[in-house]
């Protein structure tokens, strides 16, 4: 809220109707924060992806050598750094004060999202309903989580040529407009009076909105 009035008012000082500040401010109010949360989360959950697979892997020496699936965990817990230890420290304390180990993967699960930590957890409860060597399958799950690692790769090296281009095309618009702007803004500065050209340039951003929709969606592949 504090953003939007910040940019509805600066719109205004600078002759904007109301109407058009109170559209671009809540744009910009709900969208910023929006867009440097998802951020933080897309970062935070890239770098858990990449260290999962080597916690998995401490987990088969683990267990190889002996020790309970519970006191694996906690090794992960403490030995891995990042958004893993601490996932793995958390789901730890929960089992120290009486949950199930099920249950609390389970809600760790849920709160990340992530397949990959999904898996982890529906292999665990198959292998307690059905028994097995739980070393091998960590093991094969781990260099299935590597193999789905590169293959993101692969298809983000090969999708590269096409986000650039939308991001071309959906910047180009705003970078003619601003120099023109700046070069004449007598000539522009209709699309904040001229309530005919607001109404265009929201019709556009729509219509732009909706393309860059479409091409990101058309660069966007589930693994």
């Amino acid at each position: 809220m504090g953003i939007a009035a910040v940019v509805m008012l600066l719109l205004m000082m600078k002759g904007a109707p109301f109407l058009l500040g109170l559209f671009a401010g809540l744009f910009v109010g709900i969208g910023l924060p929006h867009i440097i949360v998802g951020k933080m989360i897309k970062r935070r959950i890239a770098k858990f992806n990449a260290n999962f697979p080597d916690a998995i892997e401490l987990m088969v020496r683990g267990l190889r050598s002996g020790l309970p699936i519970t006191e694996t965990l906690g090794i992960v817990s403490s030995e891995i750094g990042g958004p893993v230890g601490l996932e793995f420290r958390s789901v730890s304390d929960k089992m120290k004060i009486g949950r199930t180990m099920e249950a609390a993967l389970q809600e760790t699960a849920d709160r990340l999202g992530t397949p990959e930590f999904q898996f982890f957890v529906i292999t665990l409860a198959i292998q307690r309903e059905t028994g097995g060597n739980l070393a091998e399958t960590l093991s094969n799950l781990a260099d299935v989580l590597r193999k789905r690692a590169q293959m993101k790769l692969k298809i983000r090296a090969m999708s590269s040529e096409s986000k650039a281009s939308a991001y071309i095309v959906g910047a180009l618009p705003f970078i003619v407009f601003g120099l023109v702007y700046m070069m004449n803004p007598d000539y522009m500065g209709g699309f904040f009076v001229d309530q005919r050209l607001i109404v265009a340039g929201l019709g556009a951003l729509c219509w732009m909105g909706i393309g860059v929709f479409i091409m990101a969606k058309m660069v966007n592949f589930e693994i």
